[in-house]
């Protein structure tokens, strides 16, 4: 608008310039050719030739803004008008995608890519537009066009089409895409960043085992993140031994050869303990537990001990005694002393800790299994009216049942 108004301004100017230089002698001039004559006036004439500039001009607007099987593209001033619109176009797109507008950036990107030097840009960050207002036909149709458009084959574009398939839901066919991918550029840190994502997203434990190296190499994840998937991937192993696959010499093999540093880990040490339980290896689950609890301490494990049952339960009974002396208000520690006491037939002794578990407990699953067990022993003793008031007590927040042990006759 204020263009048109600037040359609407500059004709004025000029249509009033003519006419007082020309208003007295308006002037003459004389066409002739061939057999042909034509006489004119030379205000006629100038006003004859700017109507002729504006009609080429307007024509020339036209073809511009249409550009007919790409008549303007070149090197031309005119292709290089093109160009920068389409440019300036393209980035207000942009601009919109980075401000959430997500139709208004697919518009703006799309329509552009064409008139762009690098067309491949748009049809990405027009994806992206798609994907984000769930779009699936037009982000892949951009992507596909982006791969039409690359001047050399990109495996960029195939990772973003499989970022956006896992995003959408659809995890087999990003996984395929992955796959496919890291043949054809093995080490890839972003196509490995992906399938760790996805392995762990479907806890395929054996997967992520044999991408560890290329992992490392390729340095995918922090030090500490790859120290808890080591942590998953040794307690899925250990979790998925039984006697058919080798019982507890392959259980203790594998424990035996894993680092260090998982051995000294909870998530590793407690389902390593629970697969010695399963085996009837008591004794070596409780010198795993001690060796643990040395030199750092876990309710979970400490829980987890109050159900080994070893040979020795007086030894386990003066473990559990010493641990309590530097944790003295340890709810889940006296829960596990009272089942050492249990064990070691203490039935006043083990009566008292299950109280000293209630009263000092925040744990509404600590609560119930000292609940249970102080209803269960005084069943034993005979009172069984406060032993079932116990029981339902809790049966309400139990969730799994009682260890086998000693009861009073």
């Amino acid at each position: 608008m204020v263009r048109a108004f600037i040359y609407s301004l500059v004709a004025l100017g000029i249509g009033a310039g003519l006419y007082i230089l020309l208003g007295d002698d308006p002037g003459f001039v004389l066409i002739s050719f061939g057999t042909w004559t034509v006489e004119t006036t030379l205000v006629a004439m100038v006003l004859l030739l700017l109507m002729v500039f504006a009609l080429f001009y307007g024509l020339y607007r036209f073809l511009l803004l249409i550009n007919p099987v790409g008549l303007f593209r070149g090197n031309s001033w005119l292709g290089g008008r093109l160009r920068k619109n389409a440019a300036m176009a393209s980035e207000n797109g942009l601009h919109k995608l980075l401000l959430g507008h997500w139709q208004d950036a697919y518009k703006l990107l799309v329509e552009n890519a064409d008139r762009v030097d690098n067309p491949v840009f748009n049809y990405l960050a027009a994806s992206l537009a798609a994907w984000q207002r769930g779009d699936d036909a037009s982000w892949n149709y951009c992507l596909e066009q982006a791969g039409i458009k690359a001047r050399n084959p990109s495996p960029g574009i195939k990772t973003l089409k499989a970022l956006l398939e896992y995003r959408s839901g659809k995890v087999e066919q990003s996984l395929a895409i992955l796959l496919a991918l890291d043949k054809e550029m093995p080490g890839s840190p972003y196509v490995l960043g992906l399938l760790n994502t996805i392995y762990q997203s479907v806890e395929d434990w054996e997967k992520l085992e044999a991408m560890l190296p290329a992992m490392e190499k390729a340095k995918v994840i922090s030090s500490e993140d790859l120290a808890r998937l080591k942590e998953k991937i040794i307690a899925s192993s250990l979790q998925k031994i039984t006697e058919q696959s080798g019982g507890q010499a392959v259980l203790m093999r594998k424990w035996d050869d894993a680092d260090k540093k998982i051995r000294g880990s909870e998530s590793a040490t407690l389902v390593y303990i629970e697969k010695l339980l399963e085996f009837s290896r008591h004794d070596e689950a409780m010198a795993v537990a001690v060796s643990f609890l040395k030199s750092r301490w876990s309710d979970q494990l400490v829980l987890l001990a109050g159900y080994i049952d070893p040979s020795d339960p007086g030894q386990q009974l003066v473990h559990f005694e010493k641990w309590l002396k530097s944790r003295p208000n340890n709810s889940t520690l006296m829960l596990s002393l009272g089942r050492a006491c249990l064990r070691n037939r203490l039935w006043g002794k083990a009566r008292e800790y299950f109280k000293s578990a209630l009263r000092f407990s925040k744990s509404m699953a600590v609560s119930a299994e000292a609940n249970a067990e102080l209803a269960r022993l005084l069943d034993h003793m005979g009172e069984h009216a406060q032993s079932a008031a116990l029981y339902g007590k809790a049966m309400a927040q139990l969730n799994h049942k009682l260890p086998e042990l000693p009861m009073p006759d």
